[in-house]
């Protein structure tokens, strides 16, 4: 394993806690158009996490991340589960 692994995993796990609050809305309160605010919020959070732990992601990793959390929490999945699908997945994915 990498020795930035837990920086990088750490840095995906950011972006999907901040937006678990916009996320974690009532089935019947999720407007139409809310995924893009969201996944906006969730880019913007990742980037700014990994720029904080000093690194660069790998292509496509915050849009992947930000877009499996979404579709994850909007499938039913509880913040906790979808955090750690996607965690597990990207790091799969993006060979972390």
């Amino acid at each position: 394993m990498s020795s930035r692994m837990p920086a990088l995993l750490k840095a995906t796990l950011v972006p999907i806690g901040l937006s678990a609050t916009m996320a974690a809305l009532p089935g019947d309160a999720w407007a139409e158009g809310d995924d893009g605010l969201i996944t906006q919020f969730c880019l913007a959070s990742f980037n700014a996490a990994m720029a904080h732990a000093g690194q660069s992601p790998p292509d496509g990793m915050g849009s992947y991340t930000c877009r499996c959390f979404l579709d994850e929490v909007k499938s039913g999945a509880s913040i906790d589960a979808a955090q750690t699908t996607c965690k597990s997945k990207a790091a799969s994915i993006y060979k972390l």
